[in-house]
């Protein structure tokens, strides 16, 4: 690698948070011989403004090499909080390319390991879009090629990938204990980013199993390594977390004091706009109604811009069981039958009919109230 080369990478990465390139790419791309990084940096802006059409329509790319694998990788990864269906999109792409790659510049045992990952993104890309019966081939797949390539990194990379996968699929205690592994890991590596990611994961199904406080704590471990401005995303989202752990825990003044002294945060982006939903469900647990309502308005509507059904939809219930606090019921009733459009309207709507039906048939007797539309909700979550 030339002394220019060398400087460009430096610059790419520090003018691109860890929100926008996994941990792991940023390991990858220094492998990438000079001319497979200068079409990943090409790559990655024409993917930025128009896809992968943008790629051979504006920037007259083939389709094809390491740098370009790289950069549909890397932008399937940013856009994980924004679009289920361009991360997809884009990892199914990334798959096609790795599995059409040579050997000359990586070597076999390099290849190898941009397959597996390529395979890993794609199984966790059809994870977030809630087909998870699709996801489990392509993680078998990844492991089977992360052999050949015996990276440690990348097999810890994978297992924190396929844990969420056990955790959607209804083994969050399996989930945890692998997480477990990831996280010493990292810690034995002296990977402290890394360590602080696979902690707030891992508190996710500490909670789903019950341990609130275990879950709490992890959290907390987690964001104090990771660092709001290393990850404002990530930040963002353990934060998230915690503040839905605390209301759990019933610890509602503490919940408010949390995100009061976060120091505010951009209204208009998909984090942002969930901890606005919990400032909502905050401000509603201590009967302050109008706030609630408003922080709860503006959650939904900006998510659902954003095209986030199932966060939309939850957000439609957090605020119909603040309007039934308000005694509102026919409002209450129309942000409960958004929800449900939303929900019967996804992939993995199947998962959704036995709570939708137990709202329905309480909305329909007049027995509806907030208290059954919260236990609704955390049935959701």
């Amino acid at each position: 690698m030339n002394r220019q080369d060398a400087g460009n990478r430096r610059i790419f990465f520090s003018t691109h948070p860890l929100s926008d390139v996994s941990g792991f790419s940023f390991r990858a791309l220094p492998r990438l011989p000079p001319g497979e990084y200068e079409r990943f940096v090409k790559a990655w802006k024409l993917l930025g403004s128009g896809g992968v059409v943008a790629l051979v329509r504006e920037g007259d790319m083939a389709v094809t090499g390491a740098g370009v694998c790289e950069a549909l990788l890397a932008r399937s990864w940013a856009v994980r909080y924004l679009n289920a269906e361009e991360m997809l999109r884009l990892a199914t792409v990334a798959q096609e390319v790795a599995g059409g790659l040579g050997t000359r510049d990586l070597g076999r045992a390099g290849v190898a390991g941009l397959q597996a990952r390529a395979c890993g993104e794609l199984g966790n890309a059809l994870r977030v879009a809630g087909r998870a019966a699709e996801a489990e081939p392509a993680f078998e797949e990844a492991f089977d090629l992360e052999g050949e390539h015996g990276d440690p990194y990348l097999n810890a990379h994978l297992l924190h990938m396929r844990a969420t996968l056990y955790g959607r699929s209804g083994d969050p205690g399996f989930a945890a204990q692998l997480l477990e592994l990831v996280s010493g890991f990292y810690d034995d590596s002296g990977e402290r980013y890394l360590g602080g990611r696979t902690r707030i994961t891992q508190s996710i199904y500490a909670a789903h199993t019950g341990q609130g406080d275990a879950a709490l704590r992890l959290n907390e471990e987690g964001l104090a390594q990771i660092g709001r401005a290393q990850d404002p995303a990530l930040a963002m989202t353990a934060l998230h977390n915690r503040l839905l752990l605390l209301l759990r825990l019933g610890r509602k003044q503490e919940a408010k004091r949390a995100i009061d002294s976060w120091g505010g945060f951009a209204a208009d982006g998909p984090v942002a706009l969930r901890l606005r939903w919990m400032e909502g469900s905050i401000l509603r647990s201590l009967g302050e109604l109008e706030e609630a309502e408003a922080a709860l308005r503006q959650s939904r509507d900006g998510l659902s811009i954003l095209g986030l059904k199932r966060f939309t939809a939850m957000a439609s219930l957090e605020l119909a069981a603040a309007l039934l606090l308000q005694n509102r019921y026919h409002d209450a009733q129309a942000e409960a039958l958004t929800a449900q459009r939303i929900l019967l309207g996804m992939a993995d709507r199947e998962r959704y009919f036995g709570v939708l039906m137990v709202l329905d048939a309480a909305f329909s007797s007049g027995g509806v109230t907030a208290e059954l539309v919260e236990r609704a909700l955390a049935a959701l979550r």
